[in-house]
């Protein structure tokens, strides 16, 4: 069975897709200042650098590093040099197309384009184009010219290979939709001042539902009321009798533990993964590539035939797990692969027929290149966010980055997960807890967007890890008070 599960509300959303019980992708909304995680995300810029040499601008979006727009990715006019496109100091609408990482910027586009399920809403291009993959040539006639008279003089639209199963009535209502979504975006670039982001707060909920939007899908579980609502509209927008699915989630467990979420995420930043054979897989990124080494563990073959059949039966486990992985750490990029070394031409082979059929099932585009004389195996896979790891860990200062921890705001939320079950559970009105310096300054109850269910009494200490916190006492908030000023006293 193929789930869905949203939990969060505005100030952090957090979505998992899970089939049979098995994780198989976590997102996690942006809530930092890093240009990451922001693909398809409409900033107010400001041009702050034009290079005519490598015909780029770079555009200041009021994140920590400004993005790079290329001048193809600027929208066409009578003039073909970035110089003569945009100029220094000028506000611009931009859409970031491709996310930065912890070495490169992330890159914007003007052409700015809204996501549907059947259409791509272009405000600025003048043209309907269809997706290829419609290739009966009377269908793809019959689409632009339904659509053609709903469009203005200034607008163009991408119709994708999921509007041959719908009605004229169905891509009228989306493309309403998806007009409205641009007015209410440009409504608030016209009043903002400053550089930042535009978008929607629903923007990143869309995406995600959207993204995993199929038939396969049989239920959706959203936990707060909020969201519930929102995934309830989208979905009467896109397929109003798929509301049957969704579920509103009200027990007082998280909905995230009651489903075994967060164990399987830890698991995923493992650089170990074991395998039913007894071998298992180490993951290792470097800044070109990620390199996965296949280890025979356990196994203590004899030698000769029997070794060969043994050996290619822990590749082949490894291939399908590997590509699990891949999907559910989001790696991107360049990756390496060093299989257990094979005798027959032939195993080798049906490896790499496993190994590209197990991607299959990804939704990321990724490409198997072959294996080298050493019986490496290169592949590529698209990079379409940051990594798993990326977002949710930092590197750690304390081992001089060889290692990481976790993320000041994953802390956060942490903490916030476990607050609120006990506010649910055991009726508690107040949070004592020790955090250490780093949690100490970045958690604020009283700061900030998110609502505490509780009340928070924080205590510093400094020997505490910095991804590590501790809750004293949960229950009543005069209690909680006592022992706090109390704690305070003693040190």
């Amino acid at each position: 069975m193929r789930q869905l599960a949203i939990s969060g509300s505005a100030e952090q959303l957090r979505v998992a897709l899970l089939e049979d019980g098995r994780l198989l992708e976590w997102r996690t909304q942006a809530n930092t200042e890093a240009a990451e995680g922001w693909a398809g995300e409409i900033f107010l810029g400001r041009v702050s650098d034009v290079r005519p040499g490598i015909q780029s601008a770079f555009i200041d979006i009021g994140l920590d590093r400004n993005a790079y727009l290329y001048v193809d990715d600027a929208l066409p006019n009578e003039k073909s040099l970035i110089q003569e496109k945009v100029r220094e100091g000028e506000k611009l609408l931009v859409q970031i197309i491709k996310e930065g990482s912890e070495w490169k910027a992330p890159k914007v586009t003007t052409k700015i384009s809204l996501q549907g399920r059947y259409l791509v809403f272009l405000p600025f291009e003048k043209e309907i184009s269809v997706s290829r993959k419609i290739a009966n040539a009377s269908v793809r006639q019959q689409l632009q010219d339904v659509l053609r008279p709903l469009l203005t003089d200034t607008e163009g639209l991408v119709v994708r290979t999921e509007a041959v199963d719908a009605d004229e009535h169905s891509l009228a209502k989306e493309l309403a939709y998806l007009r409205r979504r641009w007015q209410q975006i440009a409504g608030r670039a016209h009043e903002q001042a400053r550089v930042g982001q535009i978008s929607l707060d629903s923007e990143w909920l869309e995406t995600a539902l959207r993204e995993h939007f199929s038939s396969e899908m049989e239920e959706i579980w959203v936990e707060h009321a909020a969201t519930y609502q929102q995934v309830k509209e989208l979905l009467g927008v896109w397929e109003p009798e798929w509301q049957s699915k969704l579920r509103w989630y009200q027990e007082k467990e998280p909905l995230i533990s009651r489903l075994g979420i967060e164990a399987q995420v830890q698991q995923a930043l493992q650089r170990q993964v074991a395998l039913p054979s007894g071998g298992f897989l180490v993951f290792d990124k470097t800044e070109a590539m990620t390199v996965i080494d296949v280890n025979t563990g356990s196994f203590t073959g004899k030698g000769g035939q029997q070794r060969e059949q043994a050996v290619t039966q822990i590749n082949l486990e490894a291939a399908r797990q590997i590509a699990i992985q891949l999907r559910l750490r989001e790696i991107g990029g360049i990756i390496v692969i060093d299989f257990i070394d094979m005798k027959e031409p032939a195993n080798k082979e049906r490896l790499l027929t496993t190994l590209k059929r197990a991607l299959s099932q990804d939704p990321v585009p990724s490409s198997v290149l072959g294996m080298t004389a050493l019986g490496l195996v290169e592949m590529t896979r698209k990079r379409v966010r940051p990594s798993l790891a990326e977002r949710v860990s930092i590197t750690c200062e304390t081992c001089g980055g060889r290692g990481s921890v976790w993320s000041s705001e994953e802390m956060e939320q942490r903490l916030w997960d476990e607050v609120t079950a006990l506010s649910r559970v055991q009726d508690a009105a107040a949070i004592l807890v020790e955090l250490p310096t780093r949690l100490y300054h970045h958690i604020d109850p009283n700061a900030g967007r998110k609502q505490w269910p509780v009340q928070l009494f924080k205590l510093h200490r400094s020997t505490l890890c910095v991804d590590e916190y501790r809750i004293l006492y949960a229950g009543d908030k005069q209690e909680a008070e006592r022992l706090y000023r109390r704690q305070t006293q003693i040190t």
